[in-house]
């Protein structure tokens, strides 16, 4: 239980950012079924979670807005947070985020209709687990009130 408590503070802490002014994500604005699935360097493996979430336009100017799946939970971004190395191209996009208490990458594949991202958390300190969390999302349709 412990080890669970010490993950989700890791992935809450290291996967918000504040935000950036990068490449526009080459997505259309609607309604998204995202699917996450987090494992640890411990071995821990998490079950897959399903979600709905309205992708609005002016979440398409910062990748970690769309490819951040804490912001369905209302997670706030950590201002002290820096995302660096953008590149959206050929339908392909990676990014850093370099945080306080971890590194993250994030590659992936990106479409008008969805995208399929791996966001590895690698912590700056020596205790730490390294986090992976696969996300998966699909266009479903207009955002509600639309």
């Amino acid at each position: 239980m412990k080890t669970r408590v010490l993950l989700y503070g890791l992935v809450g802490v290291t996967f918000g950012v504040a935000p950036v002014r990068a490449e526009s994500v080459p997505m259309k604005p609607g309604e998204y079924q995202v699917t996450a699935v987090t494992d640890a360097s411990n071995g821990e493996a998490g079950k897959p979670d399903t979600r709905t979430r309205c992708v609005r336009e002016e979440h398409l100017a910062n990748p970690d807005a769309v490819f951040n799946y804490y912001a369905l939970n209302g997670f706030q971004p950590n201002p002290s947070s820096k995302v660096v190395n953008v590149s959206i191209q050929g339908g392909k996009v990676s990014y850093d985020i370099e945080g306080v208490y971890a590194v993250t990458r994030v590659e992936g594949t990106v479409s008008p209709t969805g995208f399929s991202v791996v966001r590895k958390a690698t912590p700056k300190g020596d205790h730490a687990l390294s986090v992976t969390m696969k996300v998966d999302a699909k266009r479903t349709g207009d955002c509600p009130g639309k």
